[in-house]
C-alpha cells in the first residue's frame, strides 16, 4: 500500500523553532505580536511572516549561518530516518521555514534528504534585507506555505497519509487529510485535535518507529 509520511520541521525534527531563534537574535522588535495574531485567528501565517522578517533591518548570510549552526535536531530522528529509508516509505518535509537553513541543518548533522523531499519556503538577501520566497500561491487560509495543498496532491493519488507535526500550521492539513496523526505531546496540534480518534501523541522519533510499526501490524491501513 502506498503510504506517505508528511512531517513538519521546526519544533518537530529540530529541538527548537529555527525561525523564532533567528528572529530573536536578528531583531529586538516585538515579532511575537504577530504570532499572537495568528493564534487568535486574526492573521494568516503568510502575512505574519512578511511582517516579522521585515523587522530585521540588516543582516548577512554569515550572521544567519552562525545562528543556524547552533540549532540541534532531535537525536532520535537520525535512526528514524534510516528506518524510513530501509522500509522504503516515502518521507516529505513540509515547512513554513526556509530551505536555505533546513538544508544547512541537515548538512551539519550529515543527513541527506532528497531535493524533492523538502516542501518549504525560502529566502534571499538583497542589500542586507531578507526577502521571502513563498513556495505556494496565496490560499484562502493565508498560509505561508500551504501544507494542505502538498498533502492533498498525495491524497488525490490514493496515498495513505501519516502526518507528523506540532504546531498551528499542521492542524488544518492533519485534520482534513491525514489517516494517522502523530502529534508532539503538549504542543498546539496535540491540544487542538485532542479528541480525534486518528491522533497519537509522541515524545520523540523513537516512539514513532514503534507507533508506526504497531499501526502496520494492526493493519490500520
Amino acid at each position: 500500500m502506498n503510504i506517505v509520511i508528511c512531517c513538519d520541521f521546526d519544533g518537530t525534527i529540530t529541538l527548537t523553532d529555527t525561525g523564532k531563534i533567528l528572529l530573536s537574535k536578528l531583531t529586538d522588535k516585538d515579532w511575537q505580536y504577530f504570532d499572537d495574531l495568528v493564534i487568535k485567528g486574526t492573521m494568516g501565517t503568510r502575512e505574519a511572516l512578511v511582517n516579522q522578517w521585515g523587522m530585521i533591518e540588516k543582516t548577512t548570510i554569515e550572521e544567519i549561518n552562525r545562528i543556524v549552526d547552533e540549532i540541534e535536531i532531535d537525536p532520535s530522528f537520525i535512526k528514524f530516518y534510516d528506518w524510513i529509508k530501509e522500509n522504503e516509505i516515502k518521507f516529505v518535509i513540509l515547512s513554513d521555514g526556509f530551505k536555505t537553513y533546513i538544508n544547512r541543518i541537515f548538512q551539519n548533522h550529515k543527513i541527506q534528504i532528497a531535493e524533492d523531499g523538502i516542501k518549504s519556503n525560502d529566502m534571499e538577501l538583497i542589500e542586507g534585507k531578507i526577502k521571502l520566497k513563498f513556495l505556494t500561491p496565496e490560499c484562502e487560509h493565508d498560509c505561508a506555505n500551504c501544507k494542505y495543498s502538498h498533502v492533498k496532491q498525495f491524497k488525490d493519488k490514493g496515498s495513505k497519509i501519516i502526518y507528523i507535526g506540532d504546531g498551528l500550521s499542521d492542524i488544518f492539513p492533519a485534520r482534513e487529510l491525514a489517516d494517522l496523526i502523530l502529534a508532539k505531546e503538549n504542543e498546539d496540534l496535540a491540544k487542538e485535535l485532542e479528541n480525534d480518534s486518528r491522533l497519537i501523541k509522541f515524545k520523540n522519533f523513537t516512539d514513532l518507529m514503534e507507533i508506526i510499526t504497531i499501526e502496520f501490524l494492526l493493519k490500520r491501513f
